[in-house]
C-alpha cells in the first residue's frame, strides 16, 4: 500500500518549459517596460484577447476588431509611435475592465434591488 507521504504533486517535479517568445512572456517581470516593444505588444494583445472573451456586448465582436487594429498597425516601426500605441492599448484595457465591472455591478443591483430604479 502506498503512503500519502510518498506521493508528490506533479507541479513540483515537472517544470514547464517554453520556447521562443513564450519564455520571456511567462516570466514574471517587475516592470513591463523592460520587455522589448514587440513582446509588450504581444503581451497586450493576449491580455486584450482574453478580456474580449467576456466582453459585455457580443454583437460588438471585440476580438475581431482587436485583431484588425493590431494587423493595421503591424507595419509601424517607429519606437515612439509604438509606445503611443501601447499606451492607447493599456487605456483600452482599463476601459474594458471598467465596463465589465459595471456590467457585474448592474447585474447584482438588479438581482438584489429589483424594485429600485436607476440612481
Amino acid at each position: 500500500m502506498l503512503s500519502l507521504t510518498s506521493l508528490r504533486p506533479l507541479s513540483s517535479t515537472v517544470k514547464q518549459s517554453y520556447r521562443g517568445y513564450a519564455s520571456l512572456l511567462n516570466t514574471p517581470t517587475e516592470n513591463v517596460n523592460e520587455l522589448p516593444l514587440r513582446l509588450q505588444a504581444i503581451k497586450l494583445y493576449k491580455e486584450l484577447h482574453r478580456l474580449g472573451r467576456d466582453y459585455p456586448d457580443p454583437k460588438y465582436d471585440f476580438n475581431k476588431r482587436l485583431r484588425r487594429a493590431f494587423e493595421k498597425n503591424s507595419k509601424v516601426t517607429d519606437p515612439e509611435q509604438l509606445k503611443k500605441q501601447l499606451e492607447l492599448g493599456e487605456h483600452i484595457k482599463k476601459e474594458v475592465l471598467a465596463l465589465m465591472s459595471l456590467k457585474k455591478f448592474r447585474h447584482l443591483r438588479r438581482s438584489y434591488h429589483a424594485n429600485e430604479g436607476p440612481r
